[in-house]
């Protein structure tokens, strides 16, 4: 751990040695030219450039066509090449002369969403199986990037958060009055009367915010903001590209995104540009705390405003990933170009495909919010925490008084509540690791994963899961594919600790089709879903019962990108 807590500060430092070792030349011309009336020309002259470039002289206010000695470049007074676009102010610098090879993506999705369920899922009016359904948005997303040869940014919206109406919160104040009743007795009454009512913060609007810089040497990139945790496979495909409707469980044990700071690079880049999409490293250091729109702190996601948590834990999260291409990176339809792997564009390509991947998470102090997943949380019992809680108190727990022959004396308090350290159990610790494959070849499809949680906070919780489809080519642009997937989770959920108890699993059976219209672009899927638990419990006997909790679900899905550059030629993931 004494390692882990200083190796943020070399990457840092590294990094920074590398992007001094590069040298930006600019190529100025340097001939000047009089300010005199004989070498001037007429404003609407155009030379090879599709544009005319514009100089002033301060002194006498002329306006000459070539730079010279005191002249000002007029940025504003040049024309872009599409004349259906005006000129930003002056502040905007950067822009290109052809705005034809802006470097910036624009993007957005609407996944829309119908779910009906058996009469003991959430989503059954509690009459009979199948009968309601329900819409919603399942994800609106919105976003923009811009990139140029050395740096980048990413900012995103999660919309659907925007959706949802806002709650409120309404306070009273009890007001006592004296009345007489019928017999002439004088009674008090106490009535509540409101005397406010506010809503209460819409938070979590930002999904996805970073700033990032790069550098040739081995495809390095330095990011900071809010980051996709460099963890398991699942978080970092987008939810664009899913093959089945969600997620595996197991990924919501820890948050999606964390504030802090990620280091990645193509170290075999080194070898030379074959082997460049063959191998992705990743390291990142984060608050561990999750994001505003991933359940996390909301508006101040920080770690040392102490009202919101009670107990400061300031202790950072480690994240590390690393992913072997076997047969390097994706194909481009268009131009048969090799560029860098995104999860779930490998099921239209027909070569042979394999990416394997394996993660690491590390922290001293585990305190997430509790993770209320629907698509996961069986209809007739209440969120289970898949992790240990939230520590509640100091590293080593919090001492007692007690009076021992009438002598009082300060004790360690062992008490043994799960959100409460001891001196036997000094902090809630967690160390995970996850291994994950995907493979692909002719429309064949397999994928998978297996993850395991250790430590104070781990509620021993390890998973695996399945997926295998084939996408058949319906005509020249649509593909039809069969999905199959399995899940399987295990944890002291019932708090009895027991983490073997077979009434401590989560199966999930899912069974569906997607219909491509558009690859990922436009993609319909109908999906059939078994949850299998025995999460409830027979107030009979009291012993541990299923859940008959089945669901249907019908989603369409819309996704753009515009702009001047391809999306493949971004190493970041759209969430």
């Amino acid at each position: 751990m004494k390692q882990m807590k200083i190796f943020p500060f070399m990457i840092f430092l590294g990094a920074l040695s590398l992007f001094a070792q590069t040298e930006i030349s600019k190529t100025e011309d340097d001939k000047s030219v009089e300010p005199t009336k004989e070498n001037s020309k007429p404003i609407a002259e155009t030379n090879s450039k599709s544009y005319t470039e514009l100089y002033e002289d301060p002194n006498t206010g002329q306006i000459f066509t070539k730079p010279g000695t005191g002249r000002v470049k007029i940025e504003y007074a040049k024309p872009l090449l599409n004349s259906n676009i005006t000129t930003l102010p002056d502040a905007f610098a950067h822009r290109p002369d052809d705005t034809r090879k802006e470097k910036l993506t624009i993007y957005g999705r609407v996944q829309f969403r119908g779910v009906s369920g058996s009469i003991q899922s959430p989503y059954s009016n509690g009459h009979s199986d199948f009968n309601a359904l329900d819409w919603n948005f399942r994800r609106v997303r919105f976003g923009a990037t811009y990139e140029n040869d050395w740096w980048g940014l990413n900012v995103q919206f999660r919309m659907e958060n925007m959706v949802n109406r806002v709650n409120t919160v309404t306070t009273t104040t009890n007001v006592v009055t004296s009345v007489e009743n019928n017999n002439g007795v004088i009674e008090t009454v106490t009535t509540p009367v409101v005397n406010n009512v506010r809503m209460t913060d819409n938070r979590g609007h930002i999904h996805d915010a970073s700033v990032y810089a790069k550098h040739p040497y081995a495809g390095l990139r330095l990011t900071f903001g809010q980051i996709n945790t460099q963890f398991t496979r699942e978080y970092l495909q987008s939810s664009a590209n899913f093959i089945t409707l969600e997620r595996s469980i197991i990924t919501n044990a820890i948050p999606q995104f964390d504030i802090g700071m990620m280091v990645s690079a193509n170290p075999l880049q080194r070898l030379g540009n074959k082997w460049e999409k063959y191998l992705q490293v990743s390291l990142m250091v984060g608050n561990g705390k999750g994001a505003g729109g991933d359940y996390g702190t909301g508006r101040r996601q920080d770690l040392t405003t102490a009202n919101r948590w009670g107990t400061v834990l300031i202790s950072p999260t480690y994240y590390a990933r690393i992913q072997y291409n076997v047969f390097g990176g994706l194909k481009r339809e268009a131009d048969g170009k090799e560029v860098n792997w995104q999860e779930g564009e490998e099921v239209f390509q027909r070569d042979m495909k394999l990416s394997l991947g394996a993660g690491m998470v590390q922290t001293a102090n585990y305190q997430p919010n509790t993770l209320s997943v629907p698509e996961f949380t069986p209809g007739t019992t209440n969120a289970f925490n898949l992790l240990n809680g939230q520590q509640s108190n100091p590293d080593r727990g919090t001492t007692v008084n007690s009076t021992v022959n009438n002598i009082v004396m300060t004790l360690p308090n062992y008490n043994v509540q799960n959100n409460v350290t001891t001196p036997g159990r000094p902090s809630f610790g967690l160390v995970g690791h996850t291994y994950d494959y995907t493979f692909t070849y002719q429309g064949g499809y397999i994928s998978g994963a297996y993850t395991r949680f250790t430590g104070a906070a781990s509620n021993n919780l390890n998973a695996w899961h399945t997926t295998v489809g084939y996408n058949f080519k319906v005509g020249e642009k649509f593909y039809l594919m069969p999905v199959l997937k399995y899940e399987e989770i295990r944890g002291d959920f019932h708090r009895d600790g027991n983490s073997n108890n077979p009434n401590d699993i989560l199966r999930v059976y899912w069974a569906g089709i997607n219909f491509f219209g558009d690859k990922h672009h436009f993609k319909a899927q109908l999906f059939y879903q078994i949850l299998g638990n025995k999460f409830d419990v027979n107030p009979n006997t009291g012993n541990y019962t299923a859940i008959d909790d089945r669901r249907i679900y019908l989603q369409l899905q819309g996704n753009f990108w515009t702009g001047t550059i391809s999306p493949e030629a971004y190493s970041y993931r759209q969430n």
